[in-house]
């Protein structure tokens, strides 16, 4: 029997999406180097460390940055298909520290208070509960354990924030939230997670793979199309947006963060 998405749990969503395109986020330049796993490199690289926990890891692209830095790196994502991604590249590198779990972010299966370094790299807006996830965190660093985090984020407009949410829903199902600067940062020190250094990306994206990538539905695909040609000014001006006839291009803006477990 089939489900609606709305009635499917939101990690089952995930695995479903990410599952099925696991292969292409392999290969997806976006996912192998981009601006905002350089500055996760900056932030990380001010240490070294023990053990080492990648949230969300997909195929594995911010683990292996991290396996730099790091005795042991254990890579983590709920969905089987990209695990093996990461696996099979892992190899390739001949990475000999590296461990992977399939596991949920609002379930890390180590003990408490025993990883030096969390990292999660364009993830947050796809977990379930962000603040379970955060609480996660909090339980698994030791004290004075850092998190290196980036993901996309919504502006502190709420016009242009809604519009943002709206079109990456309609685009991926597993979509949960962008969320502002300002709540991440309320949530993290809500959780006795201080912030020590911020970094501001952008997430350079092209209209055609952007929507390839999820193996979009044609129609949906036409309907975004029109929402980017017709955007307001604001919302153009917020994600660069440039382009209509042809390909699109855009980009998300991106934070960056160190935050210490104090």
């Amino acid at each position: 029997m089939s489900q609606d998405a709305d009635t499917v749990p939101q990690d089952s969503l995930a695995q479903r999406m990410f599952g099925a395109q696991a292969a292409a986020y392999s290969v997806s330049t976006v996912h192998v180097r981009d601006a905002s796993l350089e500055a996760m490199r900056r932030l990380a690289a001010q240490g070294r460390y023990g053990w080492a926990v990648d949230v969300g890891t997909g195929a594995g692209f911010t683990a292996f940055a991290m396996a730099d830095y790091s005795h042991w790196v254990l890579a983590t994502d709920p969905t089987l298909p990209m695990l093996l991604q990461a696996r099979r590249l892992g190899l390739e590198r001949r990475l000999p520290n590296l461990a992977l779990s399939q596991s949920v972010a609002e379930a890390l299966p180590v003990a408490s208070e025993s990883v030096d370094l969390v990292t999660s790299r364009v993830a947050a807006h796809h977990f379930p509960d962000l603040a379970k996830a955060l609480d996660e965190v909090y339980r698994v660093l030791k004290v004075v354990g850092v998190l290196v985090m980036a993901d996309s984020i919504a502006p502190e407009d709420d016009e242009v924030a809604r519009w943002m949410n709206d079109v990456e829903l309609r685009r991926d199902f597993s979509h949960v939230k962008n969320w502002k600067a300002s709540e991440l940062e309320v949530m993290l020190a809500a959780r006795g997670m201080s912030i020590q250094r911020r970094e501001h990306a952008r997430i350079q994206l092209q209209f055609t793979s952007w929507v390839e990538r999820t193996a979009t539905p044609a129609e949906q695909v036409a309907s975004l199309r029109r929402d980017f040609q017709t955007a307001p000014a604001a919302v153009k001006e917020a994600f660069q947006i440039l382009g209509g006839d042809g390909d699109i291009s855009f980009s998300w803006p991106c934070l960056v963060l160190r935050a210490a477990k104090s």
